[in-house]
């Protein structure tokens, strides 16, 4: 079994995907994985129903939990393979490196590692030295106010590809924000998932958000859309994902 939406698009990469049982609701990609049983939310697993489908093996991500049900199930005899939680391209290789271990597929590990190692380079050289901007990761969740993205999140790890810099890298994780902290920030543009951007009612509705409709950022247009499977999940896909995320922003910048 795997837990993440990650370790399942690794597994199924290695060519392996036929010896998945079962899966997370974050495991959407390839559209096998879709189709596959699913054991609750990666945060909120069900101890019983992961034991339901008998796995041999459990591959999850550092980010399952909660701390219950992971207790439940290494007390259960289930090997487990837990993967490390940091958001950069060394992390996506040690998981894809740890998953590969795990399922005797080294050969197909060290060539996943490989392109996953020259997509990065491909990035960093669309990236260059043009995205040295102050960047405001903005999330609007169904219910709750508006919040933006600090350290120690996939955002900030997203922005630190970029080469960017987070106007509040000064707070750990996710914080509401105002209008005016907004405005204070002063943000050179803002990155928000395509899902909360349809939720809000598309781009446009974006720039006109209260706590965003001030900014020079919004008001210049400059918000970009970031998909949270190919970007946010930190999967073999990620680099390539960002050096496409890197070349709208700079085209932009092109722009007479």
């Amino acid at each position: 079994m795997a837990v993440g939406g990650d370790i399942t698009e690794i597994v199924f990469a290695l060519g392996e995907g036929h010896r998945i049982v079962a899966n997370d609701s974050t495991s959407v990609y390839p559209a096998a994985a879709a189709t596959l049983p699913k054991v609750g939310y990666v945060r909120q697993l069900s101890a019983e129903g992961v034991l339901s489908v008998e796995p041999d093996l459990l591959l999850i991500s550092g980010a399952a939990g909660p701390p219950a049900a992971l207790e439940l199930l290494e007390g259960s005899g289930v090997d487990i393979v837990a993967m490390e939680t940091a958001y950069d391209v060394d992390a996506i290789i040690a998981k894809a490196r740890t998953v590969a271990a795990a399922l005797d597929a080294e050969q197909a590990g060290a060539e996943m590692i490989a392109k996953i190692e020259a997509d990065w380079a491909s990035a960093r050289d669309a990236i260059g030295s043009g995205l040295d901007q102050r960047m405001l990761f903005f999330a609007a969740p169904p219910r709750g106010a508006p919040r933006a993205a600090g350290r120690d999140t996939a955002a900030q790890g997203i922005i630190d590809m970029l080469g960017g810099e987070n106007v509040f890298a000064d707070h750990t994780g996710y914080k509401p924000l105002s209008l005016e902290a907004a405005v204070a920030a002063d943000p050179d543009l803002i990155l928000v998932m395509h899902h909360h951007a349809d939720l809000m009612g598309g781009l446009q509705a974006v720039l006109e958000h209260p706590a965003l409709s001030l900014t020079s950022a919004a008001q210049a247009g400059r918000v970009y859309l970031v998909d949270p499977v190919t970007v946010m999940q930190f999967g073999p896909r990620t680099p390539a994902a960002v050096a496409q995320l890197a070349a709208e922003i700079t085209g932009d910048q092109a722009q007479p």
